[in-house]
């Protein structure tokens, strides 16, 4: 029998949970950082609104219809009236970002949990050590290291997942998720309260028109273009929309669950942490005159530098971390959790089976872009080591060609179905919804790939 979710609350944080990881906390910051604050902000609010809310919608309505696996899923909504290369190249563009995003993602988490340990032993006063660049310099070239941290991530999820939906995701969701946003509020809060944090908060919200390439002489359309792009990948990115958890989640709801306004739901919440997230980083960047373009290595260098010069920093590290940790494990339990359903259906393996495998993959795909990382195999593709190369192609391609295939199919296939089940009535929203998913999103996801 398949699993269903106990709650309408359930369903919304366990997807919320799926959205909200490094995308928000890690990655978002150091985004709007280097792009220009309030004008990066706006650009991405826009992107989520108008594309983002309406491609989850669809997806987490296509999972409800099909009922079933993402690569049968196409087949099962047609009646079989479709070719099988849908289910193929979504199905297998699915499974690639799944293993390779998380052997990435694992990598990542890895060091916010080693972070965890390191702060949480500097505030308790056990074997306290320096957490500067040099640590991270040293964490970050060290195989075993690195490798022992992952594992410890994928044990964590592992023990969560082989509890089911109910018992595992469902119920780990109902309780990170607001430990997630006591830490969050207790952290924005506190930051407020720093002087000269405000001169950060100003930077968030007045948007400067000129990064957008907008100025008094004249408009620059590339700079546009260049960063509505950026923002639009972020989005897709925030949201998990290139990974086939929309889809399987949306594939354990009850038919009365009303898909739209828990997609809304979803949306706010990913956007809220995002924003919670940024004003926390870039206020703390601008209170003690820091550089704020510092790239992946923002939350990782300059933070930890920022909160030794504060008072209550020790705290305050601590929170933050455990915080970007929280937030990866919602993720990184989601991001398994389509690879688990397949195995399931199509090898018919138990769910105990299924969560081994899936992690198991993942530990021996970790390992490999590990090696690389860190030189212990000199391999490379275009001149980028494994790790970076995984997640540039998926970042930049895979997730977004995944995306574009559910369009197209959703857009042109089966929009009949997916208007019909979420029951819209509203004629002007009936025709945007359309529009974004048969037009609007394939056009732009192609310009993303041909931009980037």
């Amino acid at each position: 029998m398949r699993s269903h979710w106990g709650s309408k609350l359930g369903f919304i944080l366990a997807t919320a949970g799926s959205a909200v990881g490094l995308g928000n906390i890690w990655r978002f910051p150091y985004l709007i950082a280097q792009n220009g604050g309030g004008a990066f902000l706006l650009v991405y609010l826009l992107c989520v609104a108008l594309l983002g809310y309406f491609l989850l919608t669809a997806k987490i309505t296509f999972g409800r219809i099909a009922e079933t696996n993402f690569v049968h899923g196409f087949e099962k909504v047609t009646d079989g009236h479709v070719s099988r290369w849908w289910g193929r190249v979504g199905g297998s563009l699915t499974l690639f970002n799944i293993f390779f995003v998380a052997a990435v993602y694992v990598v990542v988490i890895g060091w916010t949990l080693s972070y965890v340990v390191a702060s949480g032993k500097n505030l308790v006063g056990i074997a306290p050590v320096v957490i500067d660049k040099n640590l991270f310099g040293a964490l970050t070239s060290s195989f075993g290291m690195q490798l022992f941290w992952g594992a410890l991530c994928i044990v964590s999820a592992f023990v969560i997942l082989t509890h089911g939906v109910k018992g595992g995701i469902e119920k780990a969701s109902l309780y990170l998720m607001p430990f997630l946003f006591v830490l969050l509020i207790f952290m924005v809060v506190w930051m407020f309260m720093v002087p000269g944090s405000e001169k950060g908060l100003l930077y968030l919200i007045k948007p400067n028109w000129a990064d957008l390439g907008i100025t008094s002489t004249g408009f620059n359309l590339h700079k546009l273009a260049h960063t509505a792009l950026l923002a639009l990948g972020q989005a897709i990115y925030s949201l998990s929309l290139g990974l086939g958890v929309c889809f399987i989640y949306g594939s354990y709801l009850n038919p009365e669950t009303d898909i739209k306004k828990s997609a809304l739901w979803v949306v706010v919440l990913d956007t809220l942490v995002a924003v919670l997230a940024s004003m926390i980083v870039v206020p703390a960047v601008f209170a003690f005159g820091l550089e704020s373009n510092q790239g992946p290595t923002l939350s990782f260098v300059t933070l930890p530098f920022v909160f030794n010069q504060m008072v209550g920093g020790k705290v305050f590290m601590f929170v933050f971390f455990l915080l970007l940790f929280v937030a990866a494990l919602t993720s990184l339990i989601s991001i398994y959790e389509p690879a688990i359903n397949l195995l399931i259906e199509r090898k018919h393996m138990s769910r105990w089976k299924a969560c081994l495998c899936a992690a198991g993959i993942n530990l021996i795909l970790s390992m490999i872009v590990l090696a690389s990382f860190t030189g212990h195999l000199d391999w490379t593709i275009l001149g980028k080591n494994l790790f970076d190369f995984a997640d540039h192609l998926t970042g930049t391609y895979t997730m977004g060609l995944m995306v574009l295939v559910y369009c197209v199919f959703m857009g042109w296939k089966i929009w009949p179905q997916i208007s019909d089940n979420l029951g819209i009535k509203n004629k002007i929203f009936k025709q945007y919804f359309s529009f974004v998913i048969k037009w609007l999103s394939p056009i732009v996801l192609v310009l993303l790939f041909v931009m980037a």
